[in-house]
């Protein structure tokens, strides 16, 4: 195993998120309310497990506001696994939509595939 894993799991949300979920709904169930909360919110874990992100460019943004947003692709840790991933984020530099991501078993692997996202 890898010392790069070992320090990026600190980035990952998802130990957190089920702490808090079992304490607000119980063990019954958890894992499906899981799965539902990562579905509506996968932008925001994806964008707030991050330990890399590069800019891809500027877009206007959706809600027709004269901000502009950006295109960010970003590499971390999350659900035990590292995943590149490409963002848009508004002006105050929080997720608005996710447009792809990928995980990764390695960092290498992760790496590769932030270094040439576009």
């Amino acid at each position: 195993m890898s010392q790069a894993q070992h320090d990026h799991a600190a980035f990952d949300r998802f130990p957190a998120l089920v702490r808090d979920l079992t304490a607000e709904f119980g063990s019954d169930g958890i894992g499906a309310v899981i799965e539902k909360f990562i579905a509506a919110e996968e932008a925001d874990f994806l964008w707030e497990s991050r330990f890399a992100e590069r800019n891809l460019g500027d877009l206007e943004c959706f809600d027709g506001d004269e901000d502009r947003c950006q295109r960010v692709a970003v590499m971390g840790y999350f659900q035990g696994e590292y995943y590149v991933a490409i963002c848009i984020v508004d002006s105050e530099r929080q997720a608005a939509a996710l447009l792809k991501s990928r995980q990764f078993e390695s960092f290498e692997g992760a790496e590769i595939a932030f270094l040439a996202s576009s």
